[in-house]
């Protein structure tokens, strides 16, 4: 089993990908959710995510290890465009409509 990353390492990596989260949400034209402490909790998911597992996989579901079925769930989500759109966020509530 891969050892946990500290809260150290999950900050210093959301840090780092939070600018391609900010890219994501800008040429898509949508907004990151108003609330900053669920956006930046989503984004430690996020690094979390890549420390352990490589990627960017959405926080809110777990991974079946299935490299070709989990790339849907890499950030953003395969059906991110289309939940944006219907009900105005993605399915973690990190990007939303603007």
């Amino acid at each position: 089993m891969t050892a946990q990353p500290t809260r150290e390492e999950i900050k210093a990596k959301a840090e780092e990908i939070y600018p391609g989260v900010l890219r994501v949400a800008e040429v898509k034209g949508w907004g990151l959710n108003e609330n900053k402490d669920i956006a930046d909790s989503i984004v430690e998911g996020l690094a979390r995510n890549v420390l352990l597992r490589g990627k960017k996989y959405c926080p809110c579901v777990l991974p079946s290890g299935d490299a070709e079925e989990d790339k849907k769930y890499i950030c953003p989500c395969r059906n991110s465009d289309k939940d944006v759109e219907e009900t105005g966020h993605c399915h973690c509530y990190l990007y939303m409509k603007k």
